[in-house]
């Protein structure tokens, strides 16, 4: 993953997805402490986040905690980093102790099911046999009754009933009788009876011994699930810190910067200010929407942006600032590339209920190309909470751009929608202007109030305004 500031939320359903975010806060003399290009990989749950501060975190190699309300160390980060790291590697070992107790099941599973098709076919065979062989001894008794009855003599007769003792005897008599190759399928179906009866005790000794064995590895495979959704969870848990921790020194940085664009009195110099203001900024609501650090950067940010507009900077020197790309005008107020948001006339029925409806989605979960109650994008979102207001729109915030009324950032109405350029290759994010009063109460961020599905790993919320990549606003 590079270097970018944001990864892209929302793209349409042809464009791929990012599992996580690789973040670097830029490096600037007197301004920034570097988070450097060795940032951890961030894709828990931290857009969640309801405070700045991070809680105390307890990992399989240590503890991480930043005290609340202060702003973590270069240090305590990369601290924290090393923990994820550290943590990575040992799921990756569990997860080959998983694979490997997973393949052993497996063939127990086989094996097993291997021997009681085995048992099920020699228990058959022994019953055939055994119905043969009493069909065989009913002929027996039956070819010598006919014998008597036919041809016999009487000393035949009296040798039948004599009871022979030898069994040369009985085969000799029985022989003598014409019944030989009865009393041969006898003693065959007699042999094959008992080496049936063999197969089938090693059979059921083969069952319970693999049965057994079957519960052994069912207890390891288990056993290392368990232990890895432990080092999951944990890990969940040290990546939300480490993303607290980076929010929070990202919001430090916005409020250097935005201090610095104030003091200056070089334009050039406020620019610059804002520009840096406007990256930290972006960092902190990447990785912590909806939090204070998240707001306090926004603010920040903002504030160094109105610093910069003021002295009288150009559209086009805002190189990654909290710009928009089509808010103000050259003719006076905010210049081109510095954006801010205000409500506007009355909000309209139709607006209104699309914010409600989006509001039925908060806590959803993030989910790329997700349209329902299981989870949604950015697109999926603003569709579904228009679809509310019986407003059609297509799955893409591309294609909303296209549909929606272009309207003026001085006069948004709720349910109005705001559109993203974040990485330079078009728009790829949309999320719905909410504004400062909503049934009548005041919004967490006044007329800066949003709500969006920003990203993976995060979930429905209402957020800041943010300018940084913004195209435009529209009205379906």
């Amino acid at each position: 993953m590079g270097s970018q500031a944001r990864p892209r939320p929302c793209s349409g359903a042809g464009r791929a997805r990012r599992a996580g975010l690789r973040l670097a806060l830029t490096c600037t003399t007197g301004l920034f402490l570097c988070v450097g290009a060795g940032a951890a990989t961030v894709v828990g749950n931290a857009g969640t986040a309801g405070a700045a501060a991070t809680t105390p975190t307890t990992a399989a190699t240590g503890t991480s905690t930043t005290a609340v309300g202060s702003t973590p160390s270069q240090d305590q980060i990369n601290a924290t980093e090393t923990q994820v790291a550290t943590i990575e590697t040992q799921i990756s070992q569990q997860q080959t102790v998983l694979d490997q107790a997973d393949e052993q099941y497996d063939q127990a599973t086989v094996n097993l099911g291997a021997t009681r098709s085995a048992l099920q076919s020699t228990s058959s065979s022994i019953q055939v046999a055994t119905s043969k062989l009493a069909a065989e001894r009913s002929q027996l008794r039956q070819d010598a009754i006919a014998d008597y009855v036919s041809n016999s003599s009487a000393e035949s007769v009296s040798e039948i009933f004599a009871a022979p003792t030898g069994a040369s005897q009985i085969r000799a008599l029985y022989e003598g009788l014409g019944i030989g190759n009865v009393t041969a399928d006898v003693a065959r179906v007699k042999i094959g009876q008992h080496q049936l009866s063999a197969t089938r005790s090693k059979l059921l000794a083969e069952q319970q011994a693999q049965t057994t064995q079957l519960a052994q590895e069912n207890q390891a495979r288990q056993s290392a699930a368990a232990a890895n959704s432990l080092a999951e969870a944990t890990l969940a848990q040290v990546k939300g810190s480490l993303a607290q921790q980076i929010a929070q020194q990202a919001a430090a940085q916005a409020a250097t910067a935005a201090q610095a664009a104030t003091v200056a009195t070089d334009p050039a110099a406020k620019q610059a200010a804002a520009s840096q203001a406007s990256q930290a900024a972006q960092v902190a609501t990447t990785l912590s929407g909806g939090s204070a650090a998240a707001a306090s950067a926004t603010t920040a940010a903002n504030r160094a942006a109105g610093a910069a507009a003021a002295a009288g900077s150009t559209a086009g020197s805002t190189a990654g600032s909290t710009a928009g790309s089509t808010a103000g005008s050259s003719g006076g107020g905010a210049p081109a590339g510095v954006a801010t948001v205000s409500s506007g006339n009355s909000p309209q029925a139709a607006g209104l209920a699309a914010v409600h409806g989006a509001m039925h989605y908060l806590g959803v979960p993030y989910l790329w190309g997700g349209a329902s109650s299981a989870g949604v994008d950015c697109s999926g979102l603003v569709m579904l909470a228009w679809a509310q207001a019986g407003v059609s729109l297509p799955h893409s915030a591309a294609d909303q751009y296209n549909v929606s009324q272009h309207v003026s950032l001085t006069s948004l109405e709720p349910g109005d929608l705001l559109f993203y350029d974040l990485d330079g290759t078009g728009i790829d994010h949309v999320v719905m202007y909410v504004g400062p009063i909503l049934d009548g109460q005041s919004t967490a961020y006044r007329s800066d109030t949003i709500i969006q599905a920003a990203q993976t790993g995060t979930v429905v919320t209402f957020d800041p305004f943010w300018s940084f990549g913004l195209v435009g606003a529209g009205r379906p």
